[in-house]
């Protein structure tokens, strides 16, 4: 299943934390799911399994929001809100795009050479 060519998801943390996180990944609506199966996939190639942790809201990642906020942009999404509200600080993200993740797909290949390219 690959992302909706116009997909919008919601990052928060609580404010007293916006440096050092946990942050939530809201859940999107997507039945049988908290979160996107591809949604969940980012979060892996950039966070290990052990920081990540269902989430009645969603899924919480033990890093600060401004890792996880890299880590969409990384992926193809665009800030395109921002707010304060009820203690939280929130993020609105929003991918446009043809192809689904597809370009996911290329920018972690660029990655993995880069890191390869580091390692000689």
């Amino acid at each position: 299943m690959a992302l909706a060519m116009h997909s919008t998801l919601t990052v928060s943390c609580d404010s007293s934390n916006e440096q050092r996180g946990p942050t939530l990944v809201h859940s999107t609506g997507v039945e049988s799911y908290r979160i996107q199966p591809e949604i969940i996939r980012i979060l892996q190639q950039s966070c290990t399994n052990e920081k990540l942790s269902d989430d009645e809201k969603g899924v919480q990642c033990t890093d600060p929001p401004a890792h996880i906020l890299q880590v969409f942009k990384n992926a193809g999404f665009t800030v395109t809100a921002e707010t304060t509200s009820g203690g939280r600080k929130l993020w609105i993200l929003t991918k446009t795009s043809e192809g689904g993740t597809a370009n996911d797909d290329e920018g972690a290949d660029d990655q993995e050479e880069e890191e390869e390219e580091e390692e000689e």
